[in-house]
């Protein structure tokens, strides 16, 4: 359930006119869904495949729409814009967009589409959407996006990318697990029925946003431990999370201070033993 909270959702999908049926009717339901709950739907604008048949969608439910376009598919001296779907050339105020930018490459192009953006959606594509997620599936892992990225696995069809993440985070080259960087549905609204209810829960929110890093015992903590220290001198049970332990205020010197007798005593020992067995 949407909740009531309207969400910028990216969606990436092929563009290629001979895209079949089966996926460009996924891609048109997606449209549809986003349009009927209020989200905004972004996408590179295109008239055909996967991103033609989204527009459509968002466009017959009267929806809210981006498009983001190179300037080399900008005719020069003329309005007209290749291969741009029919809603990015009507008059409908603020529910459509068309972004137009520059550059030697599809960088800014890529880097606008994803801008501000909520969640991002994959439908099938070619070597150009494969691009895109691959990208964005990298930028998940290393942290630097934590938006919710989800496959539109029609048919099978992201079958082999799912298994290509399994395979590497068995053979230890990922550092989140598979399901922490790209999550698969076989439909566009189970896709759409996900996201929200990752983003529109407070709950699951925070859970999302809560780090579970702890830190490591403290040096001093382990070698208390590894001399059995006597529990009059140990540490408190949060003294690593706390910031407070090495306060002025509650800050020990005489477990300190054991410690390294302790450990320079020892020293010595072991140095002792050592010249004594040398022959």
């Amino acid at each position: 359930m949407n909740n009531g909270i309207p969400l910028r959702i990216c969606c990436y999908g092929s563009s290629n006119k001979t895209t079949l049926d089966i996926y460009q009717k996924e891609a048109y339901a997606l449209g549809r869904t986003l349009g009927k709950r209020n989200h905004t739907c972004v996408n590179g604008g295109g008239s055909s495949g996967c991103m033609g048949a989204m527009n459509q969608g968002v466009m017959d439910v009267d929806g809210k729409v981006v498009g983001v376009i190179h300037e080399m598919f900008v005719k020069k001296e003329s309005s007209y814009i290749e291969g741009c779907h029919e809603v990015f050339k009507q008059d409908r105020g603020e529910r459509v967009q068309l972004v137009i930018v520059g550059g030697k490459d599809l960088q800014e192009r890529k880097r606008k589409l994803v801008q501000d953006a909520d969640a991002l959606i994959v439908l099938p594509g070619g070597p150009g959407t494969f691009d895109e997620l691959w990208e964005m599936a990298c930028a998940k892992q290393i942290g630097f996006i934590k938006m919710p990225i989800v496959c539109v696995n029609v048919n099978g069809y992201y079958n082999s990318f799912k298994n290509m993440l399994q395979r590497a985070h068995k053979d230890e080259f990922l550092y989140k697990h598979p399901s922490e960087i790209l999550h698969f549905e076989d439909t566009s609204a189970k896709a759409v029925e996900y996201i929200e209810a990752i983003l529109t829960s407070d709950d699951k929110e925070k859970i999302k946003n809560k780090m579970n890093l702890r830190r490591k015992p403290s040096i001093l903590r382990r070698m208390m431990s590894t001399f059995n220290a006597p529990e009059f001198l140990s540490l408190p049970e949060d003294a690593d999370e706390r910031s407070d332990v090495v306060t002025a205020k509650s800050f020990r010197p005489l477990p300190l201070t054991i410690t390294f007798l302790i450990g320079v005593s020892t020293g010595f020992l072991l140095r002792t033993i050592g010249e004594t067995c040398t022959p």
